[in-house]
């Protein structure tokens, strides 16, 4: 299992994609540009250790890297060069995310059960011993114990350290955090980390959890934040999806979504939202990527009144009583391994990336005309080789709800991150 992760560029449609060996590479991801999908546009190396986050500032100018060395690396991305190593957790740093309207704060989070808030502006310890040009930084804020549980008597210690896995910017100024044991978000103020007298940092507000996971908790693998701020989608261990909303977290999920080919079997798959808030992509440990639309009018509302071919007492079936489900579409041929991380690019094309050292860039074009050719018109000729598609669900002989023809997606290239040109290598048709 490998820690291939990748984000996009939020101006300019260039992706950058990490990979166990420590490396960055950016792909440029416009099908009109040089040099396209299929070869890397340039490789920056920054860790010795496994990469597990990536995050681009608000002006594509800089570049922060999550590691498993316990440190952050920032990247000016036009000169290429390391300007500050971040230094202070004391395990594997799981997620790394610049503050939406800052290229100066960022937040963090690790399997030392803390989050931290950075000032490139501030807390400069010094220079780099072996590289004197990079100034090392310390947190201005640290969250400790961040969704850790007590255990006996008031007063006493943490039960064990609650790794943090995953982190995201919400309203102006906070950020959410949520764990590897439960399916619950805690929301924090950046600019005011409050502790009780035993030095455990105090949330603004604790998620309520899923009905079903009384029985059962589940933890979380990653956290996507619609670009209005306004709701927060999780990707649960259960393999369903959570959708928050940012000021009613106490209240638990709103509503939820769901696919059978959606399998969160480890805490490397991740999820995105879409530039234009209008779809949820996820990975999945099933080799294919899944693709829900965020609107509630395709709801399931059958799953809701429990009229389901799922098996009696099955996991979506249980959350279906208490929430309404949204279904989406699968992008199948997609890999042959785990999917592990997606990104939507700024022109609102999909990137996947899976332990099967390929990226995929899926173009929503020609309304769907390719998709549909490749879903209803077979092997013929070797004409679906290399070529995935968004395969629509079949039930009792009818077509589910289909989000739009937008939905069909087909793959417009393909990129090795191992550094060797794609055997398949498409151009958008």
């Amino acid at each position: 299992m490998t820690s291939n992760v990748l984000t996009s560029a939020l101006v300019n449609p260039l992706v950058a994609i990490g990979d166990e060996t420590g490396s960055i590479r950016l792909v440029e991801s416009d099908k009109d540009q040089a040099p396209g999908f299929e070869k890397s546009y340039v490789e920056l190396p920054s860790h010795d250790n496994a990469i597990f986050d990536i995050s681009i500032s608000k002006d594509d100018g800089l570049m922060a890297t999550a590691c498993g060395d316990q440190k952050i690396r920032v990247m000016d991305i036009r000169s290429q060069t390391v300007l500050n190593i971040l230094d202070g957790h004391i395990s594997s740093v799981k997620q790394v995310a610049f503050e939406p309207d800052s290229s100066s704060i960022l937040a963090s989070c690790s399997r030392d059960g803390t989050a931290m808030i950075w000032d490139l502006r501030a807390n400069v310890r010094g220079r780099s011993f072996d590289e004197p040009s990079i100034s090392c930084h310390r947190p201005v804020e640290i969250v400790r114990h961040a969704h850790v549980q007590l255990s006996g008597p008031r007063g006493r210690g943490p039960k064990s350290v609650v790794s943090v896995t995953a982190l995201a910017w919400a309203i102006p100024n906070t950020f959410l955090t949520a764990c590897e044991s439960r399916a619950e978000l805690r929301c924090w103020d950046r600019r005011s980390i409050k502790h009780d007298r035993r030095g455990f940092s105090k949330p603004l507000t604790v998620s309520g959890e899923p009905k079903h996971h009384d029985v059962r908790p589940f933890g979380i693998n990653s956290i996507s934040v619609s670009p209005d701020k306004k709701m927060a989608y999780t990707l649960c261990k259960d393999s369903i999806v959570y959708a928050w909303g940012n000021r009613l977290l106490q209240h638990g999920p709103l509503h939820a979504y769901h696919h059978p080919e959606l399998h969160a079997s480890s805490f490397y798959v991740k999820s995105d939202v879409s530039p234009d808030g209008q779809y949820l992509a996820t990975g999945s440990s099933s080799g294919s990527a899944c693709v829900f639309p965020t609107a509630k009018e395709y709801f399931d509302e059958r799953l809701f009144a429990q009229k389901t071919d799922y098996p009696e007492g099955s996991r979506i079936q249980t959350v279906a009583k208490n929430i309404r489900v949204g279904t989406g579409v699968v992008l199948v041929r997609a890999h042959d391994r785990e999917v592990t991380d997606v990104s939507w690019t700024c022109k609102g094309d999909l990137v996947t990336i899976a332990d099967d050292y390929h990226a995929r860039c899926w173009r929503m074009d020609d309304q769907g005309v390719n998709a549909q050719d490749m879903r209803e018109n077979g092997e013929e000729n070797g004409r679906r080789w290399g070529w995935g598609w968004a395969q629509l669900n079949e039930t009792k002989g009818k077509k589910e709800v289909e989000p739009s023809d937008e939905n069909s997606l087909s793959p417009a290239g393909e990129f090795h991150p191992d550094g060797g040109e794609s055997s398949v290598s498409h151009s958008a048709r």
